[in-house]
């Protein structure tokens, strides 16, 4: 889903169809709350799930301000 962005954005400029950035960052939005309420992110007996799963939430947030910010949203610093 993370890498979809470019296309995501390159095809709502084709179109002229901004909103599809935003069903795009709900749905990537609705899969991570979906992810993060499975899953323990912080866990001290294994730290290099710890790791991917911080690079995972890092990325995540970053296409979210990205995608807001083509839209014209701040997107709030924490939530």
């Amino acid at each position: 889903c993370l890498a979809d962005y470019p296309d995501v954005v390159l095809g709502a400029a084709q179109a002229r169809e901004p909103h599809r950035i935003a069903h795009y960052l709900l749905e990537l939005a609705t899969r991570f709350h979906a992810f993060y309420d499975r899953h323990r992110v912080l866990d001290k007996e294994n730290m290099p799930l710890t790791q991917a799963r911080m690079i995972l939430a890092d990325c995540t947030g970053q296409v979210i301000r990205n995608g807001l910010s083509l839209l014209g949203i701040t997107a709030p610093e924490r939530m």
